[in-house]
């Protein structure tokens, strides 16, 4: 019988195994490897590094071409697991998931409010809300978290004046269970509890490996898009998944069992590992698939208080959007997938080293920035916007994402085997659209029109390196004067610091989510037509569809 060692756990395999089929049958999360597709290589997210016993695998498949931009070292050898079968019973063979070290955005515009910690220290204790929670006469930190689908961020807070001691990012190390929240929540259902782990263990060797004493961290706020929020807490999200897709919180809101979807818990029984009487809060939900990220981000727009129209799109697997105007807020989510972070793209990848963010083209021949001196590996999203808006400039293609010279892949960087295709263009129109529409309904639904926002926020990193123009020429975001657009940057984690040292934050951000109407996208009579329009690689009309 063949032996694999899947990030340092030893299972047994049998010849004509794949390698994801072995790492399958272990329930030890640290030998799940990432994937989105069924296993036909489509993906491309399940690459592994072939440490020792390569000779014992089935050769390279035609799908696997594109690893050979990843062996800047040439002794290296990348697979993909769903391809790379196991040949001989007699075999020993050692693999790595593929470790990214990705462009993390981790601080953006801070929240209005005032120094006001709900944690204070006072007669040799420490305080929660005026309720004295433990003995103490030490430093008193704070922790707050952004978890994203691909990203975590964390400040660690000193609770005696405010300042910012530490920032730390990383990948979400639950990207085995899928690269959208519908394979995440899929995956719970299969494997219960297993996601939880992962990230309260990851975020517990972060902590451990900082300069932070993690036993002075007596208070937690955790941002996060409805799944992740719910995932870190340990709540069942399946009905997330499923009509009416909402958060077991939210449905006990609507139930009368509860008051708010926020959270509060012990930190102790979440198992991370700060001080056993470490409260940590889970910042409200908007509605639906809009989550507790969102909700931070709006509160470091002060949402309640503008003169004009305005919107705030925070980009990303699962874009929301929210339109303000007046007393009146309304919402929509917006499943645009992982197209821009490269997934399902074959030239694709996430913002890391070797990744193309800028492309020009110059006397018919591409220029472009990429992040690293590496060779170049891939184009991330930023480099998609350009490389869509530059062929449509040119010519090259037509509004439909067909190349006009009748072949169905373009050359990028012929050097690097990076090619654009159809099948690629399809995959950004798909992703641009979701995000063009649900922009574009809620200004219906407000009875307004492009030219009436005052404002139009942008938040999230991707947002913060696109180029504007280039987005609007492809129909990413709305035709807004550039005067009028405000980027965030990463607002999420600075909601989730205001909550954490402001308790007028974190009662405002509570008080605003009660205010904003959720429109389901998909109930609107003309979605698919629109849909469909949207799909079109070409401005979004300032008039309208």
């Amino acid at each position: 019988m063949a032996t694999v060692i899947v990030n340092g756990i030893r299972i047994e395999a049998h010849r004509g195994e794949t390698i994801f089929d072995v790492a399958d049958r272990c329930t030890d999360e640290t030998s799940a490897i990432p994937r989105s597709c069924d296993r036909i290589g489509r993906c491309k997210e399940c690459i592994v590094e072939v440490l020792e016993g390569g000779d014992a695998l089935s050769p390279p498949t035609a799908i696997e071409e594109f690893l050979e931009r990843f062996r800047d070292d040439k002794k290296r050898l990348f697979r993909l697991a769903c391809q790379a079968q196991i040949l001989r019973d007699d075999a020993d063979v050692r693999v790595e998931s593929f470790k990214r070290h990705l462009r993390i955005a981790t601080e953006g515009r801070p929240v209005p409010d005032g120094f006001d910690p709900w944690i204070r220290v006072a007669d040799g204790g420490v305080w929660c809300d005026g309720r004295r929670v433990a003995d103490h006469d030490g430093a008193v930190l704070g922790l707050a978290l952004d978890i994203g689908t691909t990203t975590v961020v964390g400040h660690v807070v000193d609770l005696a004046d405010g300042r910012t001691l530490a920032r730390e990012a990383f990948e979400n190390p639950q990207q085995y269970g899928g690269s959208d929240v519908v394979r995440r929540i899929s995956y719970d259902a299969q494997y219960p509890g297993q996601m939880t782990r992962s990230i309260i263990r990851q975020a517990n060797r972060v902590l451990h490996e900082s300069a932070i004493d993690p036993r002075a961290i007596f208070a937690v706020t955790v941002a996060g898009n409805t799944t992740m929020r719910d995932l870190f807490f340990g709540l069942d999200v399946k009905g997330i998944g499923q009509q009416p897709f909402v958060s077991s919180t939210q449905r006990d809101v609507q139930e009368g069992r509860r008051e708010s979807t926020a959270l509060r818990a012990a930190a102790a029984d979440l198992g991370l590992e700060v001080h056993p009487a470490a409260q940590v809060y889970g910042l409200p939900l908007v509605s639906h698939h809009v989550g507790s990220d969102m909700a931070a981000v709006l509160a470091t727009v002060s949402a309640e208080a503008h003169d004009g129209p305005f919107m705030v799109v925070d980009i990303g697997t699962n874009t929301e959007v929210v339109l303000g105007h007046g007393q009146r807020l309304v919402c929509a989510s917006c499943p645009a997938g992982p197209a821009f972070e490269g997934g399902r793209v074959s030239c694709g990848m996430a913002a890391s080293e070797g990744a193309i963010t800028a492309l020009r083209r110059v006397d018919g021949a591409w220029q472009f920035e990429q992040i690293g001196q590496r060779v170049s590996r891939g184009i991330c999203g930023s480099g998609l916007v350009d490389l869509l808006a530059e062929l449509r400039t040119s010519g090259e293609m037509d509004p439909l994402g067909r190349f006009l010279n009748g072949t169905f892949r373009l050359p990028v960087l012929e050097a690097a085997s990076l090619y654009f295709s159809r099948a690629d263009a399809a995959e950004l129109a798909q992703a641009k659209a979701a995000n063009g529409v649900g922009q574009w309904m809620l200004l219906r639904r407000m009875g307004l029109k492009i030219d009436d926002i005052a404002t139009y926020y942008l938040a999230g990193a991707f947002a913060h390196h696109l180029d504007l123009e280039r987005a609007q020429r492809i129909g990413l975001i709305l035709p807004v004067p550039d005067e009028r657009i405000v980027r965030l940057g990463n607002a999420s984690i600075e909601g989730a610091r205001g909550a954490l040292v402001s308790r007028t934050c974190r009662e405002r951000i509570e008080q605003l989510v009660n205010r904003i109407e959720h429109v389901e996208l998909e109930r609107e009579p003309d979605f698919f037509e629109m849909y469909a329009e949207m799909m079109r690689i070409q401005p979004i009309p300032a008039e309208g569809l």
